[in-house]
């Protein structure tokens, strides 16, 4: 998607919003100008011809960013109950100036329920500042506090183990599996009462770009297992590629991000870029040929013009690419993968469009295709990354759904962190955004049983061979 189509989209979007507010305040005035508001009706008239011609352009050369942005099938309640299992609810949220409305859908019911939050922009902002800070007695407050406001109303209303949230506002920098559902006495980090040990949460934008059916005719290829980069910086120049196999034999030291691929190695097949190899150019060859992206890079998020934020490449000697893959060359690619993990520095984090979410990187990978996606809310810990997506990788390949997957990989990783980094900062800050299905894997054990057969028939061919060398003996 051409970045100049992205700003004129955006300079029609603001020109008929102020045109829009000027015309009501007009209006809304004792006397009223009548020459003043027909010149705005014909202004937004015009602006209005220019969005038509701009969308058929974008329906006509970027179908897939048009599908997502631009068309309007609004999917029933009854739709929505339909793709639900038992064990699922979803729950929508919709802030307003005065107030927060809460719409729980389950298989069978629907509620709505009326929240009281005074402060909640603030208070989800000292909420992540105390994650940040590791400040367990105001994060102990203000989390139990938002779960007041906004769960506990609504908790006999939620069925079954599996929650999708749909934010609005603000509480899209919320995670919620972080919120505390009892006043803990305790101040170990890892005891504290969190909605994660209830409840496996994933998000999504809407109802409507979740449970949409897919017209991608690329999704039901088959694909290799996993794509994997890692930023690499000068001293490494000389990397080459390698196999996910490979990796996992090698016994050598690992630099920063590498022992996070490593981790993941010895769990699934793919390939893997490093060093002077993790070139973007090797990422936009690569991208739609893999059922699962793992991106270790840096990410560098531009909140005023989301379309400017970008993932950070090993710098090369190419012409044509410049190291820097940003969100608007995503529009145009095509990335059908299942899941894209983008394990960096705030990759979540952008900013927030109404019926959107956040406008962030990942948002992208959407637009591109990716049914899934894997963010962080906060500047991650090279540390404890490791760790957690083993775990990660190590559920969804024993069949877990993505986002029961992740809850339990940090469960898992609470249970035996070391006791210094049990705090939120070090597991909370990833969420899981999209299609929460599980990840269809090559089926290893067929391959046991093929060699198992092959050597039996090598054993029977043995025994028939010295039985008839016997009888010739006779």
């Amino acid at each position: 998607m051409p970045k100049a189509i992205l700003d004129l989209e955006q300079q029609l979007k603001s020109e008929r919003s102020f045109c829009i507010s000027e015309m009501i305040q007009e209006r809304s005035k004792q006397i009223v100008d009548a020459t003043k508001i027909t010149t705005y009706e014909n202004i937004l008239f015009d602006l209005d011809r220019k969005q038509d011609s701009l969308t058929w352009i974008i329906e006509k050369n970027y179908p897939k960013y048009y599908q997502l942005k631009h068309e309007s099938k609004i999917i029933s309640v009854a739709g929505i109950q339909k793709k639900l299992n038992e064990n699922t609810t979803l729950l929508e949220f919709f802030v307003s100036d005065n107030s927060i409305y809460a719409f729980t859908i389950s298989k069978k019911e629907i509620k709505v329920t009326t929240l009281h939050a005074l402060e909640l922009s603030k208070d989800v902002e000292a909420l992540r500042a105390a994650i940040i800070a590791k400040n367990t007695i105001v994060f102990k407050t203000i989390s139990y506090k938002l779960y007041g406001q906004l769960i506990a109303p609504v908790k006999d209303k939620i069925k079954g183990d599996q929650l999708i949230i749909v934010p609005d506002g603000s509480l899209w920098h919320l995670n919620f599996d972080v919120l505390l559902t009892q006043n803990d006495l305790s101040y170990d980090p890892k005891v504290l009462s969190y909605l994660l040990k209830e409840y496996a949460v994933s998000y999504a934008s809407s109802a409507n770009l979740l449970f949409a059916p897919s017209k991608s005719g690329l999704q039901s290829e088959k694909r290799q297992e996993c794509l994997a980069f890692s930023f690499s910086d000068s001293e490494i120049i000389d990397a080459k590629t390698m196999s996910l196999a490979t990796l996992r034999a090698a016994n050598y030291d690992l630099p920063g991000t590498r022992k996070e691929i490593k981790a993941i190695s010895d769990i699934i097949d793919g390939q893997y870029y490093f060093g002077s190899q993790a070139i973007e150019a090797n990422f936009k060859k690569n991208a739609s040929q893999y059922n699962i992206l793992h991106l270790a890079l840096h990410g560098d998020v531009d909140n005023e013009h989301p379309e400017n934020s970008k993932l950070l490449f090993t710098k090369g000697n190419d012409t044509i690419e410049d190291s820097y893959l940003y969100s608007h060359e995503l529009f145009a690619m095509n990335i059908p993968a299942e899941l894209t993990v983008l394990s960096a520095c705030n990759t979540g984090s952008g900013k927030i469009a109404q019926g959107e979410g956040i406008m962030s990187l990942g948002n992208a990978f959407q637009y591109a295709g990716t049914k899934s996606l894997l963010l962080s809310s906060w500047e991650i810990s090279d540390q404890t990354t490791p760790e957690l997506m083993r775990l990660f990788y190590t559920n969804l390949k024993a069949g877990m759904h993505k986002a029961k997957a992740l809850q339990q990989a940090k469960l898992q990783y609470l249970n035996t962190a070391n006791i210094n980094r049990t705090d939120p900062f070090y597991w909370g800050g990833f969420y899981l955004v999209g299609d929460s299905s599980p990840i269809l894997f090559k089926d290893d054990t067929m391959v046991y049983w093929v060699m198992g057969l092959g050597v039996l028939i090598i054993l029977c061919i043995g025994v028939l061979w010295y039985q008839r060398k016997r009888r010739s003996a006779w």
